[in-house]
């Protein structure tokens, strides 16, 4: 088993309680005028390793920063990631300059992008994240066909989070993070920061371990970048997705 697979994960064990399942802790309000850039249309789509629960606190800051962080670099804005990114990124180490981008075109996107929680660590701040992202199902459609944005190999990325102020004792706590939203319309940080983002994990078993975890066969993915398709990958529902917030 590799380095990885061992690492402690977040867990909710089963205690026989009601009190154990019953999500708690909503964002407090809606984030007027928030809305995911015109130009993506793809749906995200989360799976996890057993024992790590996605409707934890840290599971939900890392699934809001990895959507963020794409969608941020896809709509070519900071503003573009989803309400509280900004200050939850803002002391990040080497955060990516998302309102220059080198290309100024905007892509129309399409499919589904899948991410796997593949392992969550404690550190003495906060939590240590290794996150498969799939994102050879994701395309862009130009002039009527459709170009998948990577080859078949899913990326292996780390995320260093700081828990909030007297977060780290409440972190298998569930919150009310799941729905048919694409989307959250509030703050999901709640004081949450990431202090580093490694696109490429430094554990090189992580990419053997991402590979497993797609539910395509890699025979079945896209084998090249930029090849043209007559169809897209299917635009799937997002999981777990997101709430209403302004309902709550």
């Amino acid at each position: 088993m590799s380095a990885v697979l061992a690492a402690v994960v977040v867990s909710v064990s089963a205690c026989g309680t009601d009190e154990a399942k019953m999500p708690i802790d909503t964002p407090e309000r809606a984030v007027a005028g928030y809305s995911v850039p015109e130009n993506v249309d793809y749906n995200v789509r989360w799976s996890t390793e057993p024992g790590i629960d996605l409707l934890s606190r840290p599971a939900v800051a890392v699934r809001a920063y990895m959507e963020s962080y794409y969608l941020a670099i896809h709509g070519h804005a900071l503003s573009a990631g989803y309400p509280g990114f900004a200050d939850a990124t803002s002391q990040q180490r080497d955060r990516v300059d998302f309102d220059h981008s080198n290309d100024p075109e905007l892509e129309q996107l399409v499919g589904t992008q899948f991410e796997h929680l593949l392992a969550m660590t404690p550190t003495e701040d906060g939590w240590v994240a290794t996150v498969c992202s799939g994102n050879y199902t994701v395309m862009a459609e130009k002039g009527g066909r459709f170009f998948n944005l990577t080859g078949p190999s899913p990326q292996a990325e780390t995320v260093r989070m700081v828990a909030a102020e007297q977060a780290q004792s409440v972190a298998s706590e569930r919150i009310v993070a799941e729905g048919a939203e694409r989307a959250p319309s509030a703050d999901v940080f709640a004081g949450w920061t990431i202090s580093e983002h490694d696109p490429a994990a430094r554990d090189q078993n992580a990419y053997a371990e991402c590979d497993a975890r797609m539910p395509d066969a890699r025979d079945a993915r896209p084998q090249k970048a930029n090849v043209p398709h007559d169809t897209p990958y299917p635009t799937l529902a997002p999981y777990p997705g997101w709430p209403r917030y302004d309902e709550n």
